[in-house]
């Protein structure tokens, strides 16, 4: 169930496949319940299938959301430039958060939702900046250097999100 047509296929000894490319190997969902591949039912059984994985994965991102960090919601740039402007909003960048995030996001492109990739991956190279400056006591303890090190985690969001380091920099510059 894990494979995609093309690994499910490549391993077998067939040298023949029809003319839409399918090898005997492969089943698609209304082959796996008995309905013919070409049939309607068929074609109507896969956006069945189809649309019930995108909704399982929206809903699945949505509820990790709201049930376990309420704070990876949304973008996050505009908190984070209020961080970085000076305000302490706790709970924001912690562990949680990130692996929440992280998680919810894959769901959510996995299901098809139209997402932005950059508030999230600052949001997320943010949430790692902080967690690794509470591993040094002298970034942990100073909020002063710990924005440092979230503005420096931020231009290193940016700079993967666009692939332009050298606009991640200017980005850090901005704030």
């Amino acid at each position: 169930f894990y494979l995609n047509m093309e690994q499910c296929c490549w391993s077998s000894n067939e040298t023949v496949r029809d003319i839409s490319g399918n090898c005997s190997l492969w089943l698609t969902w209304p082959e796996l319940i008995g309905v013919e591949r070409e049939s309607s039912g068929g074609f109507f059984l896969r956006y069945i299938s189809y649309v019930s994985w995108a909704l399982l994965f929206a809903a699945l991102a949505a509820s990790l959301v709201r049930m376990f960090a309420p704070y990876a919601c949304g973008s996050g740039i505009p908190e984070i430039k209020t961080i970085l402007s000076g305000f302490i909003i706790r709970g924001y960048l912690g562990k949680w958060t990130f692996l929440i995030k992280s998680v919810a996001i894959m769901l959510a492109v996995a299901s098809g939702l139209s997402l932005g990739k950059e508030g999230p991956m600052v949001h997320m190279a943010c949430c790692i900046g902080n967690i690794l400056s509470y591993m040094f006591p002298k970034y942990g303890r100073n909020e002063a250097k710990k924005r440092e090190i979230l503005s420096a985690a931020s231009a290193a969001g940016v700079s993967v999100a666009f692939g332009a380091p050298i606009g991640g920099v200017l980005f850090s510059l901005e704030e």
